[in-house]
């Protein structure tokens, strides 16, 4: 009869845990979600977070504020000032409405440039998929103001009923009007259980901004501002850019987490003891354990491992001895399965190329950069510029601009976001040396690039023959001297014209 064998197994493991976050995204909106306010499709308070536990995305972030609103805000004219059919009626108002929209731009916030509070709302933009900026009027009604929304603590709600609102544009040079039909939203803010209402910027509508409700008798401490919702796509909410990598986000987290506590608890190599023929004895099981619960920290990590065990009693014989088996230990490495040191080190660096391809950001933005030399950092900066950087600054100006001066009466002129400068004064020199041979431009077509190469502003000479090119001044010139050798010579023929006048 075979005697069955028995396996025992048993696992030890250190009663450390490793670190686990402790915040609450709970949203404080959820138990007033209904018809009226609308439930985004992520939490964005925790969205808005999730910059913190990533290696690559708060670069990515800061790489958009920076190249969209850090070069600042600036104002242009709306059509070729200096063009052949432009009245000086019409420069005249274009001048009065620069002027207007410079002091509009510098006084939008007292606290802060307006570029700063563009940037914040950018930020909450890229990483929430929704950004929202509000808006102070004056006694007159215009838009004077700007103040940043938290986006985490904003929601949207439904369209209410059309209403009839006037717009004003330019035709052909005149001032027309027009009116239409439009659907408005309402926007309220909730931070401590106390709700504040928005209404969508244009409805002329006066709301309570503690109820929401239409009603023109509310007082003025009570009527509700306006607000602007910048968004990533076409939805009621916006959708972050990355968020198609955010499985991706969580893993290479967790990837640095277990790399920490590897670091953490020193180079302690995973292993199978096996006892063979015996097991091991009490205080053995209670100095592994002991042992495992040490581990954290590089000062355990070359201890001396003493493992004891006892043989098993066989049966006693005839004469009443009794043997024990020979016991034999093993111990067998697991480390083969593991990676290098560096866990995870492949799956990182694909999260970031990931992350950064959602932004379309070469890794020049993101620090990057070192298999990069001048002529591949130029071109990679340009494509960039070209492909993300203005299109976007186009869009977000382009709303301030079609909200803004339309209230401000000024049709003339508008804002811009500035962009970085590529040219290179000393390329562009080398550029028009033949042109400047062909006397091609005229000296004040080289006053600005001047300027630039001297780091300050020239101006341009008033004098006409400064406009002209150069080729243009030079056929004058030898057109003055064959004149001025022409004289003596005509002189001479005026003088041979009189004498025969007086002879006869």
């Amino acid at each position: 009869m075979s005697t069955q064998q028995t396996v025992r197994a048993k696992v030890m493991k250190s009663r450390f845990h490793g670190p686990v976050t402790k915040q609450i995204y709970e949203d404080q909106f959820s138990e007033i979600y209904g018809d009226e306010i609308i439930a985004p499709p992520y939490n964005l308070k925790e969205l808005k977070a999730i910059a913190e536990y990533s290696s690559i995305l708060q670069q990515c972030i800061d790489a958009y504020k920076t190249n969209i609103a850090g070069f600042g805000l600036d104002v242009e004219y709306a059509f070729d000032f200096n063009g052949a059919d432009v009245t000086p009626d019409k420069k005249k108002a274009a001048e009065t409405d620069w002027t207007r929209l410079e002091d509009f731009c510098r006084h939008l916030h007292f606290d802060e440039s307006a570029e700063t509070i563009l940037s914040h709302m950018i930020e909450d933009r890229e990483k929430t998929g929704n950004g929202f900026l509000e808006v102070l009027r004056n006694g007159a009604g215009q838009p004077a103001g700007i103040e940043y929304l938290d986006v985490k603590n904003m929601r949207v709600c439904g369209f209410t009923e059309p209403i009839e609102v006037e717009f004003a544009y330019m035709e052909n040079g005149s001032l027309k009007h027009i009116k239409r039909e439009k659907r408005f939203r309402k926007y309220v803010q909730m931070i401590d259980g106390r709700k504040v209402y928005f209404k969508e910027y244009g409805d002329p509508r006066v709301m309570d901004m503690t109820t929401g409700a239409f009603d023109r008798q509310t007082p003025p401490e009570r009527s509700a501002n306006e607000a602007i919702h910048f968004k990533i796509g076409s939805g009621v909410y916006g959708v972050p850019r990355w968020i198609g990598n955010i499985v991706n986000l969580y893993g290479a987290r967790k990837a640095e987490e277990l790399n920490y506590m590897y670091f953490r608890q020193g180079r302690h190599v995973p292993a199978v003891i096996t006892v063979e023929n015996g097991m091991l004895s009490e205080a053995s099981y209670r100095e592994l354990q002991e042992y495992m619960n040490d581990l954290e920290g590089v000062e355990n990590a070359h201890k001396f491992l003493l493992i004891e065990a006892e043989g098993i009693a066989q049966e006693k014989d005839i004469h009443g001895s009794q043997d024990i088996t020979p016991v034999k230990v093993d111990i067998k490495s697991l480390a083969e399965i593991l990676q290098e040191d560096a866990l995870f080190l492949e799956y990182d660096e694909k999260t970031r190329n990931k992350i950064r391809s959602s932004f379309r950001l070469p890794p020049l933005y993101t620090g990057d950069a070192h298999e990069y030399n001048r002529a591949t950092a130029d071109t990679a900066r340009k494509i960039t510029e070209e492909q993300v950087f203005e299109p976007e600054r186009k869009i977000l100006i382009g709303k301030l601009n079609t909200l803004f001066l339309r209230d401000l009466n000024i049709f003339h002129a508008r804002l811009q976001l500035k962009g970085p400068d590529f040219r290179d004064p000393l390329e562009i020199a080398k550029v028009l040396g033949p042109f400047i041979q062909a006397g091609a431009v005229s000296a004040n077509d080289l006053r600005d690039l001047a300027g630039r190469v001297l780091g300050k502003t020239l101006d341009e000479w008033p004098e006409e023959e400064f406009s002209r090119p150069l080729v243009y001044q030079e056929s004058s010139k030898n057109a003055e001297v064959e004149a001025g050798a022409l004289l003596p010579e005509l002189q001479e023929a005026v003088e041979t014209l009189k004498q025969i006048t007086e002879r006869r």
